[in-house]
């Protein structure tokens, strides 16, 4: 007896679909719901212009919901989407640093003349980002010192919203 080609893909189709249903799902979304939003609310934050200490309180909250979940991600699809949001928190991490900096600075602008000074809080985000430094002279002591051009914080906040592109696409929200 001859069996049809048409059942051994009918067998392969059905073998799919059990395969595939036995695995599970690959990430609960509800579980990373609250994180979804908090990651929202700091790029609306920042997208309105809102200021450093609204920008913080935002980041902070999102800080809050990855370590909320830390211990809840069984899975390797939700670790990897953890992991995501916590490179989102580390970019967001960095720009706040940056922003701290050009305001804590703010009153050398004459001196700076809109860049950011280059502190040792700065220095892992200038070879991190591969931002191009600009050297100066302080002539009253000799002191050489650095900076980075001052739009460098909206390039930080450009790579987080890519992040943030990369989490949807894992996420195919």
């Amino acid at each position: 007896m001859k069996i049809p080609k048409s059942f051994f893909a009918a067998l392969l189709i059905i073998s799919f679909f059990a395969v595939t249903c036995s695995l599970g799902p690959e990430f609960n979304k509800s579980k990373f719901a609250q994180l979804k939003v908090a990651s929202q609310a700091v790029k609306a934050s920042i997208a309105a212009g809102e200021s450093y200490q609204q920008v913080t309180a935002k980041v902070q909250q999102l800080k809050t919901e990855i370590a909320a979940l830390k211990d809840k991600v069984p899975t390797q699809k939700e670790k990897e989407l953890l992991n995501a949001y916590s490179d989102l928190l580390a970019d967001y991490r960095d720009g706040l640093v940056l922003w701290k900096y050009k305001l804590d600075f703010a009153f050398f602008d004459s001196v700076l003349k809109g860049r950011i000074y280059v502190g040792q809080d700065v220095e892992p985000i200038v070879i991190k980002y591969r931002f191009p430094t600009e050297s100066h002279l302080y002539e009253p002591t000799g002191q050489y010192w650095k900076s980075i051009p001052g739009d460098s914080i909206a390039i930080i906040w450009s790579n987080a919203a890519s992040q943030l592109k990369t989490i949807e696409n894992i996420t195919n929200y």
